[in-house]
């Protein structure tokens, strides 16, 4: 067993001491740790550096996305030849002792196990967040099992179409024929894009019961609401995937559907005089415009894009 694991992260100090904490529970089960920063403040860098004194830190030093920092930790997990298995794993994880070796156990019990995951958990509770994800006609991720308790739980694993970008594990081989993720991306929808290749390829994701992860949603204070840049992206990313994996007829119906989706979300919003919902809904369909006329470009909008 040789697990690469990969985090990345981004002025994440709000949060820092609890990563940390949970890192200390699974770093005994991995053979390297890499963690991507995105282009953080140095002060909060050298914080990194000086709690994760035994990690490889790789400095992009400038923000590229998830998909970006992604790729750049599974270019150098994958350098190492004694590395068979590669987890993401975002910051705001908790995962008990021995759950990644399970984890692994589970995913190579299986030769067509390309990536696979734990159930997922709301913060501290055995409420679930993720049970394995179906992909909708519209590039939806479907979540399985969303509200009811751990226990309400029958299956013991689930051969899905998808699982979480943030908690997963994966065989280096998966990577090696499905390829890296889509850096045009820079963040959502990744897990679509990445699903529908590897059911192109042939490889099955899979979800177990065995292994249970918190999502602890560690957010910043005073923070309610992401910005509007998310739903551009969220809009601009499906229209997109939609042209790339099924062709032009497609991606007009995912469009279609985006401005009618947006139109009303916008109405409803006006209605209630809710302005920062109305916001998001403009950007939606702005995103969704974009892609739709093939500007995937989005360094004008991000002050330190590097790619």
């Amino acid at each position: 067993m040789k697990i690469a694991a990969i985090t990345i992260t981004y002025n994440d100090g709000y949060k820092l001491n609890e990563w940390y904490e949970h890192y200390i529970e699974y770093r005994d089960e991995l053979y390297l740790h890499i963690i991507v920063d995105n282009g953080s403040d140095q002060d909060y860098l050298k914080k990194v550096h000086d709690l994760f004194s035994d990690s490889i830190i790789i400095e992009r030093g400038g923000n590229g996305g998830a998909t970006l920092a992604y790729n750049d930790g599974l270019r150098c997990a994958l350098k190492d030849l004694k590395v068979d298995s590669i987890v993401l794993i975002g910051n705001d994880i908790k995962i008990g002792k021995g759950s990644l070796a399970t984890l692994y156990d589970f995913l190579m019990s299986n030769d067509k196990y390309g990536m696979v995951e734990p159930v997922l958990l709301a913060k501290d509770s055995q409420i679930v967040e993720d049970f394995g994800n179906s992909i909708s006609p519209y590039l939806e991720m479907v979540t399985y099992g969303v509200g009811k308790t751990y226990s309400e739980l029958v299956e013991d694993y689930r051969i899905v179409e998808t699982v979480t970008g943030g908690m997963n594990i994966s065989k280096r081989e998966f990577y090696e024929s499905v390829g890296l993720q889509n850096s045009t991306l820079f963040m959502y929808s990744d897990e679509v894009d990445m699903g529908i290749r590897a059911q192109k390829k042939g490889w099955l994701m899979a979800v177990t019961k065995t292994v249970v992860a918190w999502h602890q949603h560690i957010n910043p204070q005073n923070s309610t609401m992401r910005m509007p840049f998310t739903s551009y992206l969220r809009g601009r990313n499906k229209v997109y995937l939609a042209g790339l994996h099924f062709g032009k007829k497609r991606k007009v119906k995912q469009f279609c559907y985006h401005m009618w989706k947006g139109a009303r979300g916008l109405f409803v919003s006006i209605l209630k005089c809710d302005v920062g919902r109305i916001k998001h809904e403009i950007a939606f369909m702005q995103g969704s415009f974009m892609a739709y006329n093939n500007v995937m470009d989005i360094k004008c909008l991000i002050p330190d894009y590097k790619e």
